[in-house]
């Protein structure tokens, strides 16, 4: 079930906004339709080597890929901290909660754990957003529910 995943973070390095989508393959094709789709023109990248993400350039001003061989046997380490973090805190999140996991309902579960991550700060207006947003929202029928991505 290929996801990426995108983590932005305030000067001092601490994760504000994440962002983790269902794709349909890691190419540089889906994965440039992807940043076209998600990131801002404006932001720095910053990528492990795999040679898919190349395309991400072409979407963005700033783009650094960095070979991760061997970095994370150095305890003082920082690249992909808070990704990686972020991954290991969904699948584990996914795995606790549900009996089992469908790739065709994995947008649905990244966009939970997206809505939950990033209005952690406004906890209290969650359930307020959710109410508005079941309000404004036409009823929809099962297979366009599964489709998060386009419809959330």
């Amino acid at each position: 079930m290929p996801f990426l995943a995108a983590v932005s973070h305030n000067d001092n390095g601490h994760p504000i906004h994440m962002r983790m989508s269902k794709v349909k393959a890691f190419t540089s094709n889906e994965i440039e339709r992807w940043a076209l789709r998600r990131l801002d023109d404006n932001c720095v990248v910053v990528t492990d080597g795999f040679r898919s993400f190349s395309s991400i350039c072409h979407v963005v001003d700033l783009h650094h890929s960095i070979n991760t061989a061997g970095i994370y046997e150095d305890p003082d380490n920082k690249f992909f901290h808070w990704v990686n973090t972020m991954i290991g805190n969904v699948k584990r999140s996914i795995h606790g909660t549900y009996h089992s996991v469908s790739s065709e309902h994995l947008p649905r579960y990244l966009a939970e754990f997206n809505f939950r991550f990033n209005n952690r700060f406004n906890m209290g207006s969650m359930i307020e957003i959710l109410i508005k947003q079941a309000i404004k929202t036409e009823p929809l029928p099962q297979y366009k529910l599964k489709r998060a991505e386009e419809w959330g």
